[in-house]
């Protein structure tokens, strides 16, 4: 049994790893996108991971309205009733695509996956 906690500790490294690199590409992203001056936008800019019976769910960003906004475009009235349209930058997009978190976090979890799959079938002759 112990196995599978080794395996489970393995996979929430691998997960930490790619983690970093992925909260650096995208403070990197909004700072290069962005007009901000008080730089909140980068202090909230984030990513983190969630696990669900020790395995990974999903990789989760977080950035505060406005980034979202920039990101995927927006069209409509502002608050005080002017119409606003905004061209979708794909900031996101862009730091998944420099840090080549995809790849990379794919690739080391189905090889660690594919440890435990073979390590609990057992070959009879």
């Amino acid at each position: 049994m112990t196995g599978a906690i080794d395996i489970a500790q393995r996979e929430k490294e691998i997960t930490s790893q790619a983690v970093k690199k992925l909260r650096a590409a995208v403070r990197q992203a909004v700072a290069t996108t962005s007009q901000s001056r008080t730089g909140e936008a980068l202090k909230i800019a984030s990513a983190g991971s969630r696990f669900r019976s020790g395995r990974l769910q999903r990789i989760t960003l977080k950035a505060p309205y406005y980034t979202f906004m920039q990101n995927y475009g927006f069209e409509g009235k502002k608050s005080n009733g002017v119409n606003q349209r905004l061209k979708a930058t794909d900031v996101f997009a862009k730091a998944i695509d420099s840090s080549n978190i995809l790849e990379n976090l794919a690739d080391e979890i189905s090889e660690l996956r594919m440890e435990q799959v073979t390590a609990l079938i057992q070959f009879n002759k």
